[in-house]
């Protein structure tokens, strides 16, 4: 299956397996229910002098060595600090959120970008179906200061069925076969077609579920850690086949390791808003990632 992986990787472009063998920085945010600016001069005050990325104010980067000393560190011990990729921070921040905003966090564990939305709109919803994923979600909110997270334990392909058009914005970082997350010194030694094609099943049910739950006039993102057209463009182009009225926007990013969507792939060709799709090139702190900006039109 080796061969297979980096086959479709090369064609989709050969810089993803540069950007897998890097490991050079990892990232973290200040927590704002709990901090301000000032943890950075903490955390300096403890020896870590952590670089702040050029499009938010409140998200930083250190050397990857000192990530597992960092957790020893106050800031981190009193939840200022959240680590979390700068590709899932930069993917939560392209929603635009109003503070009287509905959010729908649709498969929310562990719960980091719920935690983003919920510095933001005043309600949130997250969904979680796995029950131990679950439970230590609901324990992330609450010793990060988030009090207006509702946590549901339900399987989200169904949501809509209970809510219906409910929500203002809603956010599905959809279960994936996680090819970002492959580590190319162990080997390829979990990945198989067949992962591909059942998850692709599976994310082809949530993000219906995902845009019913969406008001007409409101903003979905769909988002995956996985570089398969079969994961992201092939879910988009299915979204795009069924609703008239669904309609991929542009995404402006201030970063430049991003690639547009691939339009055809093995013999299928995708509807052409799909272009409009991102999709994060590995670099540094940032893991690959993939994610579209849908509009739910009146």
């Amino acid at each position: 299956m080796e061969n297979v992986f980096f086959e479709r990787i090369n064609k989709i472009n050969p810089k993803i397996l540069e950007g897998l063998k890097e490991k050079k920085e990892f990232s973290f945010r200040i927590n704002r229910h709990k901090a301000g600016l000032e943890t950075i001069e903490e955390l300096k005050k403890e020896g870590y002098f952590p670089k702040k990325v050029d499009w938010n104010d409140y998200v930083y980067t250190l050397p990857m060595e000192e990530r597992k000393k960092i957790t020893k560190s106050k800031p981190y011990t009193a939840n200022k600090i959240y680590i979390q990729n700068l590709s899932s921070i930069i993917a939560a921040n392209s929603l635009d959120i109003d503070k009287n905003d509905w959010v729908l966090d649709l498969a929310a564990a562990p719960g980091g970008k719920s935690l983003i939305f919920s510095e933001k709109a005043d309600k949130v919803s997250a969904v979680e179906p796995d029950k131990k994923r679950f439970f230590r979600m609901k324990r992330n909110f609450k010793e990060h200061g988030a009090k207006n997270i509702q946590t549901y334990n339900k399987d989200g392909r169904f949501v809509y069925k209970a809510t219906g058009a409910l929500f203002d914005k809603v956010f599905l970082d959809a279960p994936c076969s996680s090819e970002a997350h492959i580590d190319l010194n162990e080997g390829i030694t979990w990945w198989n077609l067949k992962r591909v094609r059942r998850f692709s099943k599976l994310q082809k049910e949530l993000i219906i579920s995902a845009f019913e739950a969406l008001k007409p006039g409101g903003e979905m993102i769909y988002a995956t850690c996985t570089f398969s057209p079969e994961e992201n463009e092939e879910v988009i182009d299915f979204l795009l086949s069924r609703y008239d009225n669904a309609k991929v926007l542009k995404i402006d990013l201030p970063i430049a390791n991003i690639q547009e969507g691939i339009t055809e792939w093995e013999n299928k060709q995708y509807n052409p808003d799909v272009k409009k799709c991102i999709r994060i090139i590995p670099h540094n702190a940032y893991s690959g990632f993939f994610f579209t900006k849908i509009k739910k039109e009146s």
